[in-house]
């Protein structure tokens, strides 16, 4: 029987530090993937505040907003104005003032779903952001989404864990550098294909002094094939439709799963 679910991803180039100008830019891109008509759309990963660090420094925690501030409020009321579910990764602030790199689920009657905190913090993000304590399925039209951010993908377990707890596609919202494209591409198609998932790789573009976030958002399918991919260096949106059904043939075919030797992994199940 099929299942299919249209996803929209919107391959952003930000405005460093200008959270209300990318506010307004992401409304005129999202009604564009509407029209397309994509049921979930998904942002990169900070992408309302732009990524290096090395030059927002400090200034990140003032960029930070609440989860109920009036900033997350306008996203909720345009995906229920919109009938669309929207995965918004940003800098969130908890009420002790400790910032996190998140993404909000957002469904299509304008409710926050719950957030994932991204749980493995790359480089110099430890400096400002506190750990991510826990992997989330969302469940979307009766569609079960995962949520990993960018060096997340990198780590097999975090995949392999969402895939256990019934995870249909996983989204990753990234800000992915382009020294290490060979490792988004064989990152993104590897999770896909251990875990006979759909895979959703949502990566910034554009330039912030010396860091260089190349794009080539791309949609994976449960073989591990590259079903579309955005280009590089470019502003763009793809939406593709999904049919979920494909998760069981090939997941009878190899087999991962089932074939897997519990009994020697020890506490990893």
């Amino acid at each position: 029987m099929e299942k299919l679910i249209k996803v929209g991803l919107i391959q952003f180039e930000s405005l460093l530090a200008d959270i209300e100008e990318n506010k307004n830019k992401s409304f005129k891109l999202m009604d564009k993937t509407v029209k397309l008509g994509a049921q979930i759309i998904c942002f990169p990963e900070m992408f309302n505040t732009g990524y290096n660090l090395d030059l927002l420094g400090n200034e990140i925690y003032n960029l930070a907003v609440t989860q109920n501030s009036e900033y997350i409020k306008e996203y909720c009321q345009y995906a229920k104005n919109n009938n669309v579910h929207i995965i918004l990764p940003l800098t969130i602030k908890d009420e002790r003032e400790n910032i996190f790199n998140s993404a909000l689920m957002i469904d299509n009657k304008g409710k926050i779903k719950g957030k994932y905190d991204k749980t493995h913090l790359f480089l110099h993000e430890k400096k400002y952001y506190q750990a991510g304590n826990n992997f989330t399925i969302f469940n979307i039209d009766n569609i079960k989404i995962g949520i990993l951010i960018c060096y997340d993908l990198g780590f097999p377990e975090a995949a392999r864990y969402l895939t256990l707890k019934g995870a249909d596609i996983i989204f990753v919202p990234s800000a992915w550098r382009i020294q290490d494209y060979d490792i988004w591409d064989l990152n993104t198609r590897q999770r896909a294909l251990e875990n006979n998932i759909f895979i959703v790789g949502v990566n910034r573009v554009g330039k912030e002094a010396d860091l260089h976030l190349f794009g080539n958002s791309r949609i994976i399918d449960p073989n591990g094939e590259i079903m579309m991919e955005a280009p590089r260096d470019e502003e763009t949106i793809i939406v593709k439709e999904l049919d979920l059904s494909k998760i069981s043939k090939y997941r009878n075919y190899y087999q991962y799963l089932k074939a897997r030797r519990n009994d020697l992994y020890g506490d990893f199940k």
